[in-house]
């Protein structure tokens, strides 16, 4: 008999008792990004001691961090929550011996549209994880699963996406420099999206995360006013550069998102490398991207280097060639740079 889990029928407006446990407020804002059923307007996510929060200000995510459920019930939970006041998507990160309890949090949290982040990692059981993640994915719940590199196996990582978390949370704190290259080769995979919880201390930080490929960047222990800060920042940036997560270019060690700037393959470059990694030859790159730029603003481009944006570079990149191929577009540089970024994921999809 298939496992009951509450109906999922119209779930953003799923309600308890009449009244939402937490304000639909918290979605107000310009959307940047969906995680399942989150709406966030900020690729920031703030991690708040259970019992303790702390400010998550303007936010994308709130995200409740260790929660007990062997200690902690349901209704020990719901009442905590309804002392926040919070415009952010909700988060509650979870650990439990008993799979019955994470089951009880995943029906809660699909309920009232939170995400539930299952961290294994103190006791590194991931045969048990990979066991209750179907489970949890039959009721409908946004699922992230945290987990730190040195534990993310080649099999490991096949195994989890195979069971289709939202969200990988990656604990990269402590690795001295190197999480974005971790980052990176996760990214380069393509399985689910990437939440970085790493060592951020400045808006950099952030963006090499999400410039090798995570989608949200998470930050524990942060000063409220620097995460207030850093998710308003975000914001612009995104509204300035029309790409919040836009990859580096291929040739200086971007993922392969990257090859929606890419030139065609005409010298031997990196870009040779990540066509094989991406599983295309390069006269399949070519007529990719040349099918996909038809009729499209970026088939336009004379005058540049190879005669169509679909070849140019980022807009962060100075070329007086691309910018006036734009202006005779009629292309903003945000414009140019959201389709740039279609232009990845339909170069990528499988």
């Amino acid at each position: 008999m298939a496992e009951s889990c509450s109906p999922i029928m119209n779930q953003k407006d799923f309600i308890i008792s009449g009244e939402s446990l937490i304000s639909s407020e918290r979605h107000l804002g310009p959307l940047m990004l969906e995680v399942g059923y989150l709406d966030l307007k900020s690729p920031i996510a703030v991690i708040s001691p259970y019992g303790k929060p702390c400010s998550n200000g303007s936010a994308g995510l709130f995200l409740i961090d260790d929660i007990n459920l062997d200690k902690t019930s349901i209704s020990e939970i719901e009442s905590s929550l309804k002392g926040i006041d919070s415009k952010s998507a909700i988060g509650l990160s979870v650990s439990s011996s008993q799979d019955e309890r994470l089951m009880d949090a995943a029906r809660f949290a699909s309920q009232n549209l939170f995400l539930l982040d299952l961290n294994f990692g103190r006791n590194r059981d991931w045969n048990r994880l990979l066991a209750v993640l179907p489970r949890i994915k039959r009721c409908g719940t946004t699922i992230s699963a945290r987990i730190r590199p040195e534990d993310l196996s080649a099999d490991l990582f096949s195994k989890l996406c195979a069971c289709e978390p939202d969200l990988i949370h990656l604990d990269l704190r402590g690795l001295n420099g190197m999480g974005p290259r971790f980052v990176k080769k996760v990214a380069d995979i393509r399985g689910p999206k990437i939440m970085a919880l790493g060592d951020v201390k400045d808006f950099d930080d952030a963006e090499s995360l999400l410039a090798m490929g995570s989608d949200l960047v998470s930050l524990k222990g942060a000063d409220p006013e620097f995460a207030e800060w850093l998710s308003q920042a975000m914001k612009e940036y995104d509204a300035l550069s029309g790409w919040y997560n836009a990859p580096k270019h291929i040739c200086s060690g971007g993922d392969l998102r990257g090859l929606a700037f890419c030139c065609p393959p005409v010298k031997h470059c990196p870009l040779l490398g990540a066509l094989k990694k991406a599983g295309m030859s390069a006269e399949e790159f070519v007529e990719r991207k040349l099918t996909l730029a038809r009729g499209t603003p970026l088939e336009k481009g004379d005058g540049t280097c190879f005669g169509s944006l679909v070849w140019c570079c980022k807009i962060t990149k100075p070329c007086y060639l691309r910018d006036a191929a734009l202006s005779r577009a009629g292309l903003s540089g945000p414009e140019y740079m959201a389709l740039k970024k279609k232009l990845a994921e339909d170069i990528l999809k499988s």
